[in-house]
């Protein structure tokens, strides 16, 4: 029998009363006072996170980033010593809308020096609503937004209020309800970055203006990252925008950019979920009554059933998609830039 795994979870526990005891997790007073000088320490959950916080905040901060590249946010198993790095961030990042697993935000309510720290990203973006069977709202963010995006920045203002007058009807439903995949648009990386920028005003005011510069150069970005994801699925014909991937991770790429997926291997927002006969004779007959020619599988969640049904349907697999994180030294852009290739590329 492995103990190991045991053992962990037990040394985790461990951490989790240390940490409990010396005053952390509800307590204010147990985070460090700050004197003039000192370098705000920062906690990101996710290397996407991270990459966000990085663009705002620049050099005026610590950054760490919790998870590892290779790692799989859905299921990541944190570990003892991130019980100590979360009790040690002045401010913490994270994506929110039950995205993290439930042991990590468990570990981040209970190790942060208080509750005021935690920053959730994800619902500063007005997230869309997923349902099952699909995303809601496609027709907010269709070929009309596209229009509104190349007129300009007033236009965009008009449309951030729009989705926020969109997000207060949906309150009544659980964080579950929403896609937190937000960063296949870039606009709603914008209004991450803007929730950002107002997090590390509000704990570092003395470094303002340089976080509203960066703030501002990294938004001028996205604009232009906007209309070149738009050239680019441009290249399709519109009969050929319809794809199969492995699960509900591109609700923003469908919405905004006129992408259609028809069916995902795994029914869900959580790639973790469980697969059913049923769903896979679900996707089954989507490929045969559409006739999509390639399925995309994820590279962080690589599918056990997707190659059972490229033998059952003759579909061609496409690997070398990430949905989830950056790899290595990656930006947010690269990041967004080579998915919308691959899949251009593999639709043509």
């Amino acid at each position: 029998m492995n103990n190991k795994p045991m053992f962990k979870y037990a040394v985790l526990a461990l951490s989790l009363i240390l940490v409990a005891c010396t005053g952390s997790g509800t307590d204010e007073s147990s985070c460090r006072e700050r004197e003039d000088g000192d370098t705000l320490n920062v906690l990101a959950t996710t290397p996407m996170i991270g990459e966000f916080v990085s663009q705002v905040g620049g050099d005026n901060i610590n950054l760490t980033v919790l998870m590892p590249p290779e790692a799989n946010p859905h299921t990541y198993d944190p570990s003892p010593q991130d019980a100590t790095t979360i009790a040690e961030a002045d401010l913490i990042f994270f994506t929110g809308l039950k995205y993290e697993p439930a042991p990590l935000l468990k570990l981040l309510e209970s190790s942060a020096c208080s509750p005021e720290v935690l920053a959730e990203v994800g619902e500063s973006v007005f997230p869309v609503e997923f349902k099952e069977g699909g995303h809601d709202d496609h027709d907010d963010h269709g070929e009309e937004g596209h229009d509104d995006e190349e007129e300009g920045h007033d236009d965009e203002e008009e449309g951030h209020d729009d989705e926020e007058e969109g997000h207060d009807e949906h309150e009544g439903h659980g964080h579950g309800a929403y896609d937190p995949h937000f960063w296949f648009d870039p606009n709603r990386v914008s209004y991450a970055a803007e929730y950002i920028e107002g997090k590390l005003i509000q704990y570092d005011p003395t470094n303002e203006e340089s976080y509203k510069s960066l703030t501002d150069t990294f938004t001028s970005e996205l604009k232009g990252l906007v209309n070149e994801v738009i050239e680019l699925i441009g290249m399709l014909p519109s009969g050929n925008r319809k794809l199969i991937t492995t699960h509900e991770s591109l609700g923003y790429l469908e919405a905004k950019f006129g992408l259609e997926v028809l069916a995902t291997i795994i029914p869900s927002l959580d790639s973790s979920d469980e697969v059913s006969p049923s769903d896979l004779v679900e996707v089954i007959e989507v490929i045969e009554e559409e006739g999509v020619k390639v399925m995309f599988v994820e590279s962080e969640t690589p599918s056990v059933y997707a190659e059972t049904l490229a033998q059952e349907t003759g579909i061609t697999l496409v690997t070398g998609l990430y949905v989830e994180t950056l790899k290595p030294n990656q930006s947010y852009s690269e990041f967004l830039i080579s998915n919308v290739e691959l899949i251009v590329n593999s639709l043509k």
